[in-house]
């Protein structure tokens, strides 16, 4: 008997270790995304009632594909927005011994929207790393999104960003679509 729940136990768990995760939609206040299959949403909450913020995360031992999406009720400069961003982001305690360079933001175009746009390249415990920034508005919000991975699983993390970026919507107050 105590083989047979051995058993039992080793197969459940190596059934929860070995399963996709499910392609999900994120979408909450007119903002939506994709998190696509093999992706979770690992992080979701409000920021002080002012905004936003959630994270989807490929799954798997070591996978550093990470997507972000913040926004905050009202209009501030995009520019700004990033800077603030780049702020919290070399504050964080696992960021204080990385090296990173941040390109300064430009003009450039989100799905149609047009945005400002950072990259950065950083060594983050050892593991060249890279990111993209983007800030735009939408409505009476303006929104964040930060795509970042290692170097070494740019290939892996592809087609999941741009599952990603090819279903992000972001509708205005009015709810028309932007």
């Amino acid at each position: 008997m105590k083989k047979n729940h051995l058993l039992f136990c080793i197969v459940i768990s190596l059934y929860g270790c070995t399963r996709t995760l499910p392609e999900t939609l994120f979408e909450k206040e007119g903002v939506s995304f994709i998190s696509p299959e093999g992706w979770k949403i690992i992080d979701e909450r409000n920021i002080e009632d002012s905004g936003y913020h959630v994270s989807c995360q490929r799954k798997g031992f070591g996978s550093t594909g990470i997507f972000m999406v913040s926004w905050l009720n009202g209009m501030i400069q995009l520019d700004k927005y990033i800077r603030l961003y780049r702020k919290e982001f070399e504050k964080n305690v696992l960021m204080k011994t990385a090296t990173v360079q941040f390109e300064e933001p430009v003009d450039s175009v989100f799905n149609g929207i047009p945005c400002s746009m950072s990259t950065y390249q950083a060594k983050i415990l050892g593991v060249k790393s890279r990111g993209e920034i983007f800030s735009f508005y939408c409505g009476s919000r303006t929104i964040m999104l930060v795509f970042q991975e290692s170097v070494d699983e740019s290939g892996k993390n592809k087609t999941g960003f741009e599952k990603i970026k090819n279903s992000f919507t972001c509708h205005s107050d009015d709810r028309e679509r932007i």
